[in-house]
């Protein structure tokens, strides 16, 4: 089943982008404030944002380009009302499409 909610990810202590329904689990995105991320002692870059999805605020957002797979458990129960700017909505479909778990 399909869904569409930003949520506090506890377990990764991010803000998360939960798109896709299994069982107990959810698929998610993690949002992030900065560039990269260090892999093995490799520098990664993350996928950056033309706005944040939070209306409140101007700062710069960046999305992890992996799809994590974690507890409903592990969510706040808040959904917040962010929403994906219309030019940033072809990023995260094409990062929805990249892993196929």
């Amino acid at each position: 089943m399909s869904r569409s909610e930003f949520r506090y990810n506890k377990k990764r202590k991010h803000y998360a982008y939960l798109f896709k329904d299994i069982g107990t689990y959810r698929r998610n995105l993690i949002l992030t404030s900065k560039a990269t991320r260090l892999e093995h002692h490799k520098a990664k870059k993350n996928v950056k944002l033309q706005k944040h999805p939070n209306p409140k605020t101007n700062k710069v957002a960046y999305v992890i380009p992996i799809i994590y797979a974690d507890n409903i458990d592990s969510f706040d129960i808040k959904i917040l009302k962010w929403k994906f700017d219309k030019n940033d909505k072809r990023k995260i479909k094409r990062l929805k499409k990249r892993h196929k778990l």
